[in-house]
């Protein structure tokens, strides 16, 4: 029984976001007015050399992390 009680709680807690979500993206979509991100999009495409060398530094570590704990685990 309590499981079902749970189940109920659940569903109805999913429901009522779901319809909170719905009836704000209806309340956006009627306004319809659009955010202008072409500032934005420039200045991220302006910086995809900086931003390529960071991620490849990251994933340098994380590799060199990995490998360390492979060998150490092997010896």
């Amino acid at each position: 029984m309590k499981l079902i009680d749970k189940t109920r709680a659940h569903v109805l807690r999913a429901s009522l976001g779901a319809v909170a979500l719905a009836g704000s993206v209806g309340a956006h979509a009627a306004a319809g007015s659009a955010v202008d991100v072409t500032d934005a999009v420039g200045t991220i495409g302006a910086q995809l050399t900086s931003i390529s060398a960071v991620g490849g530094a990251v994933f340098g570590v994380i590799v060199v992390i990995k490998a360390w704990k492979w060998i150490r685990r092997a010896m």
